[in-house]
């Protein structure tokens, strides 16, 4: 199986996250085994994936490793990925979370939209992921995500 953020493009290998080619020797070694989380594409500062949620945790001051970064990643890593399409929905929202986050950062109120998404959003996650609401979480995140790309990437 091929990692879903690599696409084969007229002869050569291209990155979704970083727009342009990578070599054949990239490719193989972290896309081709679906290791993206060993890419060094992906190792840089957005490394987790969890792009909303990081900016969100990072407005408010908080670590890397805090409680609602760990929460968000083992339920992409376990439950998200499980899904017949986890994999595809990681790839898009890979691909549009970092936009999203670039254009709230944009915003003279950036601080007060974070503020704002932490808590109508990660907060209810990692509560309803606690909880067991795993489909709850993922039908949340999933929306927000989308009001989300329309209200700022349209």
């Amino acid at each position: 199986m091929s990692c879903p953020f690599y696409w084969y493009n007229y002869n050569s290998y291209a990155c979704k996250k970083s727009g342009k080619d990578v070599n054949s020797d990239i490719y193989y070694k972290y896309c081709r085994g679906y290791d993206y989380g060993d890419c060094p594409i992906y190792k840089g500062q957005d490394s987790s994936g969890c792009f909303l949620t990081s900016a969100c945790t990072e407005a408010r001051g908080l670590p890397d490793d805090c409680h609602e970064l760990a929460v968000l990643r083992r339920f992409r890593d376990g439950y998200l990925r499980s899904l017949p399409e986890g994999g595809a929905e990681i790839a898009e929202y890979y691909f549009v979370a970092p936009q999203i986050v670039s254009e709230i950062k944009k915003r003279a109120d950036s601080a007060a939209v974070f503020d704002t998404i932490y808590e109508k959003l990660v907060k209810p996650c990692v509560e309803m992921i606690e909880r067991g609401d795993n489909e709850g979480a993922h039908r949340l995140y999933r929306n927000a995500v989308k009001r989300l790309q329309n209200g700022y990437l349209t």
